[in-house]
C-alpha cells in the first residue's frame, strides 16, 4: 500500500514531467495570451474566457469561480482523483514508475535513504570545496586559469578530489557514515579483494544539484591527460543523469524573456553564468533526452542552442533538435566562429559579441543551408551546383510555398544559379518523393505529418497527438471499437504517418483482427507501437476524447485550408499576367471560399 509516504523529490519530479499547459490543453482548447494562457473554465459555465495558466510558476486561477492550483489540483479536480491517484496519472502519463511500494514502514525507509544520500553528498560537496581553497593544488590552478574567478568558485561549490585511493572515504566515516551508505551514493566503489575506493581520485570536481538545490551526484574532470576527460556519478536512487539539466538549479531563477541557453559542458555553463548569462544550461556529456527536453519546455518559450563548433558539436545539435521538436520547444541555433565553445568565446570577445550572436541565431533551416554551405560550396561551377542540389534537398522540406520561394531566391543569389532552375529542381524532388510515398502500400501520404498539423499551436499540438494515440490503443485492445471509432473519421486524418499506417491496417482488417499482435504486424513500428500501447487510457472517457479530436481535427483542417486560400490570393496579387478585373474576381471568389470556412469553424462546438 502506498499510502502518502511519497518523497517530495518523487512529487517535484512527477510535476516537473508533466508540464501545466500540456496537461490542461488535452482536456480544453486553451489560448496563449501574453506570457500566459487562457481557456474557459471546465469547473464552471461560463462565455467569457476567466481561466488562466501561468506558464512560469506551473499554476492556474479561474478568476469566475475561484479554483485554482498546480498540475497535480487541476487532476484531482477534472478526474475526481484523490491525491495519490493524481499522482499515479501523472507518474504514468510520464513514463515515471513510483518505486515506492510495500508497508508504509518500508515506503518511509526509502525516504530516509534518499534523505541520507543528499546529506552524504553535501558532506562531499563541502569536504571536495574544503580540498579546493588549500594552496597550492593543481585544480584551483586550472581554474583560475581558465578566468574562474572566487566567488564563482563558491557559487557554483566546486571541489577538488585529490589523488589518493581513499581520502573521501575515511573523511566521510570519521563523519559517522558507513561504507555501505557512502556506496550507495556513489562515491566508492568496491574492489576485487572486497575493499574500497574512492569513485572520483585527482579530479576537478563539479556538484550536480536538482532543481531543489539538492546535491544529487557529481562530475569530475581531469587535471592530467587521463582518460575518461569527464566521469560522472553513477546512477543511485537520487541521481539519473538522463533527467538532470546542470545548471537549471541556478537558471531558473534567472530567466529572462523567457529563454535559455543550451551549452554542452559544465565550464561553458560556469562561464557564461560569470558573465552575466545567468539562464544557461547544459546536459550532462550525453545526447539531450526527452525528459530533459520536457523540463526546458517548462522554464522557456525558447531555446538558443550553443553546442561547441566542432564535428561533434554538430552531430549533437542535430541529435538535440529532434528531441527538442518532439518535446514541442521552439529553438534557434547559434553558431561562434572559429568553432570556439562558448567559454572560449567569452574570454576572448566578451559579453556583448555573445550576445549579438544570440540575436543572430539561426532557424532550423538556415542552420541546414549553413552546414550545407560549409561542406559542398566552392567556387567552381560543379560545387556551385552541388550545394544548390543539397539545399533544394532541404527546402523540399519546406511547407510554405511562399518561406520556400524565399530561400529558393536565397540560394539563387549566393550561386548565380537562376531562381527558375533551382524551382524546377525544388519542384522534382518533391516530385519524386511523392511518387515515392504514393508507392507505398494503402497509398497514404508519408510525410511525417498531415499538413493540417501545422496550423495547430504547438502547445496544443503534442495534446492533439497523444488523443491519436489513446484512440488507437482503445482500437488495438478492443477491436469492436475500430468501426465505431472510424465512423467520423479515417486513416488519412490521422497527423502522424506511422499513426496512419497503423490506423488504416486496422480499418481493413477489422473483422480478422482477433489473436493477432499488432506489434508483430508491423516489426519497423515496434517503437511507436511500444509508445501507444503504454498510452494512458484507464481514466479516459472515450466518446468525450473522440468527440474532441475530431471537432479539433475539422477545425485544424480548415485553418489549414483558409491558410491555402490566402496564400492563392497572395499569388494572385503578384500574377503581372491577370488584368485587373481577372485579379479582382478571382480575389472575390476566394474570398467568399474564406468566409464559407470561418462560418463553418463558427458552427463547431469550442
Amino acid at each position: 500500500m502506498m499510502g502518502n509516504f511519497l518523497s517530495e523529490e518523487l512529487i517535484d519530479e512527477i510535476k516537473d514531467a508533466n508540464e501545466i499547459v500540456d496537461v490542461i490543453s488535452q482536456y480544453i482548447q486553451v489560448k496563449k495570451v501574453g506570457s500566459s494562457y487562457k481557456a474557459l473554465c471546465p469547473f464552471h459555465n461560463e462565455k467569457t474566457p476567466s481561466f488562466f495558466i501561468n506558464q512560469e510558476k506551473q499554476f492556474y486561477k479561474c478568476f469566475g469561480c475561484g479554483e485554482g492550483g498546480n498540475v497535480i489540483n487541476f487532476i484531482m479536480k477534472m478526474e475526481s482523483l484523490s491525491f495519490i491517484e493524481s499522482i499515479k496519472l501523472l507518474a504514468r502519463r510520464a513514463n515515471i514508475e513510483i518505486g515506492m511500494t510495500g508497508t508504509s514502514e518500508e515506503i518511509r525507509k526509502q525516504i530516509k535513504e534518499k534523505e541520507l544520500c543528499y546529506e552524504i553528498n553535501k558532506k562531499a560537496g563541502l569536504y571536495f570545496y574544503g580540498n579546493l581553497r588549500k594552496q597550492p593544488n593543481p585544480a584551483l590552478k586550472y581554474l583560475l586559469g581558465r578566468g574562474i574567478i572566487s566567488k564563482t568558485l563558491a557559487n557554483f561549490g566546486l571541489g577538488y578530489s585529490v589523488n589518493s585511493w581513499d581520502n573521501l572515504m575515511l573523511h566521510l566515516q570519521k563523519e559517522g557514515y558507513s561504507l555501505d551508505d557512502i556506496q550507495k551514493c556513489g562515491l566508492i566503489r568496491q574492489n576485487k579483494s572486497n575493499g574500497y575506493y574512492d569513485y572520483f581520485r585527482n579530479r576537478i570536481m563539479f556538484p550536480i544539484f536538482n532543481t531543489r538545490g539538492d546535491i544529487v551526484g557529481f562530475g569530475g574532470r581531469v587535471i592530467d591527460d587521463s582518460m575518461p576527460k569527464y566521469l560522472n556519478s553513477p546512477e543511485t536512487q537520487v541521481f539519473n543523469k538522463s533527467n538532470i539539466l546542470y545548471g537549471l538549479n541556478f537558471a531558473r531563477k534567472n530567466i529572462k524573456d523567457r529563454q535559455i541557453i543550451l551549452v554542452e559542458g559544465y565550464m561553458d555553463v560556469i562561464a557564461l553564468h560569470q558573465a552575466g548569462f545567468k539562464n544557461a544550461v547544459a546536459s550532462l556529456g550525453t545526447s539531450l533526452t526527452g525528459y530533459q527536453g520536457k523540463l526546458l519546455k517548462k522554464y522557456c518559450d525558447e531555446i538558443i542552442i550553443c553546442f561547441d563548433g566542432d564535428e561533434a558539436g554538430e552531430k549533437a545539435t542535430m541529435r538535440s533538435l529532434d528531441t527538442l521538436d518532439e518535446a514541442g520547444c521552439q529553438f534557434r541555433i547559434m553558431i561562434l566562429p572559429d568553432k570556439k565553445d562558448p567559454d572560449d568565446f567569452i574570454k576572448i570577445y566578451g559579453r556583448n559579441k555573445f550576445r549579438e550572436h544570440i540575436d543572430k541565431s539561426m532557424s532550423l533551416i538556415d542552420y541546414k543551408i549553413f552546414l550545407a554551405k560549409i561542406r559542398y560550396f566552392g567556387n567552381t561551377i560543379e560545387d556551385k551546383v552541388r550545394f544548390a542540389k543539397k539545399v533544394s534537398d532541404i527546402i523540399k522540406d519546406i511547407e510554405s510555398p511562399i518561406e520556400r520561394e524565399a530561400y529558393i531566391e536565397k540560394v539563387a543569389n549566393e550561386t548565380g544559379i537562376s531562381k527558375e532552375s533551382i524551382g524546377l529542381e525544388v519542384l522534382d524532388k518533391i516530385k519524386n518523393v511523392s511518387v515515392h510515398r504514393n508507392n507505398f502500400k494503402n497509398n497514404l501520404n508519408y510525410r511525417k505529418y498531415n499538413n493540417y498539423i501545422k496550423m495547430v499551436p504547438l502547445v496544443e499540438r503534442k495534446g492533439h497527438i497523444i488523443a491519436e494515440k489513446q484512440l488507437i490503443k482503445f482500437m488495438i485492445i478492443d477491436n469492436k471499437l475500430i468501426e465505431h471509432i472510424l465512423n467520423d473519421i479515417s486513416a488519412e486524418d490521422f497527423s502522424v504517418a506511422e499513426h496512419r499506417e497503423i490506423v488504416a491496417y486496422l480499418a481493413s482488417n477489422m473483422d480478422n483482427m482477433k489473436d493477432k499482435r499488432i506489434e508483430e504486424l508491423f516489426p519497423h513500428l515496434e517503437e511507436n507501437i511500444n509508445k501507444i500501447l503504454s498510452t494512458d487510457i484507464e481514466y479516459i472517457d472515450l466518446n468525450n476524447t473522440l468527440d474532441k479530436y475530431i471537432v479539433n481535427l475539422k477545425k485544424y483542417k480548415l485553418l489549414y485550408n483558409i491558410k491555402i486560400l490566402e496564400e492563392e490570393q497572395h499569388s494572385i496579387i503578384n500574377n503581372l499576367n491577370l488584368t485587373k478585373e481577372e485579379v479582382e474576381s478571382r480575389l472575390l471568389n476566394i474570398g467568399i471560399e474564406i468566409m464559407k470556412k470561418n462560418a463553418q469553424i463558427q458552427k463547431l462546438k469550442a
